[in-house]
């Protein structure tokens, strides 16, 4: 994980200096709906936020790769009574895109994130309990992320996807537990 962090660092460096040759570097920020498979647990809503940096290679192909805090997580409701398991990731989604129209571009990658902290809470006849834990769960998640994006005056960018889990991420002795979530965010290319 540290050399993908030092490579990302390295792309935005030469990014920055670069530019001129295809490079972008910017930062984002959206909604994600997140969900746990094999759980009976509901989806839930978080934030994610982050940078990015790009390359884009001609007018068919590039590449991205983005440094996300992502919030995910699951929850249950019934009646008055509510679960809701709340975890933090830092994410590396590294797509390879491929662009449709001039601003449009499908998206396709690998996403590597580790747990960097995780929370439930348990609302039960009104009192809650809350309680800081990351022994429910691995610290590693991998996933395949999907999507699409559109640039907007070439400083805007809408991004939709799809992270599918590969991982399980679940440290207990039932069965896998793999994280999905669909995030859509916001970019700003400097």
């Amino acid at each position: 994980m540290k050399k993908i962090v030092v490579a990302v660092v390295a792309m935005l460096a030469i990014g920055t200096s670069s530019f001129a040759q295809g490079f972008g570097w910017g930062v984002k920020a959206g909604l994600n709906v997140s969900g746990m498979n094999n759980t009976g647990l509901d989806s839930k809503t978080g934030l994610t936020a982050g940078v990015f940096v790009d390359y884009r290679f001609n007018d068919w192909i590039g590449m991205s790769a983005d440094l996300l805090f992502s919030r995910e997580g699951a929850m249950l409701k019934s009646g008055g009574d509510k679960y809701i398991a709340k975890t933090n990731y830092l994410n590396l989604p590294i797509l390879a895109k491929f662009y449709v129209l001039d601003q449009l571009a499908f998206n396709i990658g690998i996403q590597p994130g580790v747990l960097l902290s995780g929370k439930d809470k348990v609302k039960e006849s009104g009192e809650e309990t809350a309680f800081t834990t990351t022994n429910n769960y691995k610290s590693f998640d991998f996933a395949f992320p999907v999507g699409v994006s559109y640039e907007f005056f070439n400083k805007l960018i809408l991004d939709a996807r799809y992270n599918i889990g590969v991982a399980n991420i679940s440290a207990g002795e039932g069965g896998k537990v793999h994280n999905n979530v669909f995030a859509l965010t916001l970019g700003y290319r400097f």
